[in-house]
């Protein structure tokens, strides 16, 4: 499989479909790009994807963790972008991948025609909101604790997200959610990292200096990333529109395929 030697470490990405150049990021930290590829793979029919691995996650390098910041995963984005001779990128960021998504679309919008927002949100500050989420979907005191754990080995890392998974889901099904993660390589390392990135962050204010054409997708019974926070976005970035699947939770991608597929292949065809 293709590797690109970018910025100090090395990059790890996978090709489908032809037509307008895009990035898909993974979310995580401390996942990889095997939760959405081949999932995401119908945007092939209009789009040149290109799943890849962050670094320090997945099959990618493993370059220092404190190398891990929003500012360098942007600039390896952009550093892909220009080594497979893309003069411009559309983005499609779910979860984390969306944090990277809308600092790419602040700090490279000459390289942006086009962003994709799944399953994600501007900041954090949704506590209450988390905590209802929890109690409606009967969050369990192992999955709570779970939650707020920390690990120290990769091992330990993926046993405390097996118990969180469900949580993740409108509906649960093991078999499926089996197929979704059970490629992935996990990097505790990264995902500390990515704990660290997110203290403080916030970019609200300034989601009215995205201007490229974007679709925000939300689910409905997604509690890590609940809807309120897409409709904020869909409010703030100008040229937007906002899709609220209603049977899915984090991951609409594979609990609505059809009617997700519907959707974004048809944004992107009129956009």
């Amino acid at each position: 499989m293709p590797v690109a030697y970018l910025n100090g470490t090395e990059l790890f990405y996978v090709e489908v479909g032809e037509g307008l150049p895009c990035l898909v990021m993974h979310g995580g930290l401390g996942f990889d790009h095997t939760y959405l590829h081949p999932w995401l793979d119908p945007l092939g029919d209009v789009t040149h994807l290109v799943y890849y691995d962050h670094r320090g996650n997945g099959r990618s390098g493993r370059p220092p963790s404190d190398t891990i910041t929003l500012e360098q995963l942007c600039a390896d984005a952009d550093a892909l972008r220009e080594y497979l001779a893309f003069e411009k990128v559309a983005v499609v960021g779910h979860s984390f991948g969306g944090f990277i998504a809308l600092e790419y679309a602040l700090r490279y919008p000459e390289r942006l025609s086009h962003l994709i927002l799944l399953n994600t949100m501007p900041n954090l500050d949704y506590e209450e909101e988390f905590e209802v989420g929890l109690r409606r979907n009967g969050a369990t005191p192992e999955q709570r604790e779970a939650l707020d754990a920390s690990a120290d080995t990769d091992a330990e890392m993926w046993r405390l997200w097996k118990m969180m998974e469900p949580l993740y889901f409108h509906t649960f099904d093991e078999d499926l959610a089996e197929r979704v993660t059970g490629k992935t390589i996990p990097s505790v390392e990264a995902s500390e990292a990515g704990d660290a990135i997110l203290e403080g962050w916030d970019l609200t204010a300034r989601l009215g200096e995205i201007s490229a054409p974007t679709l925000i997708v939300a689910g409905e019974d997604d509690i890590i990333c609940p809807p309120s926070q897409a409709k904020i976005m869909h409010e703030l970035i100008p040229n937007s529109e906002l899709v609220i699947f209603g049977r899915s939770g984090h991951v609409p991608y594979v609990e609505e395929l059809e009617t997700f597929f519907d959707a974004v292949l048809g944004w992107l065809r009129h956009t």
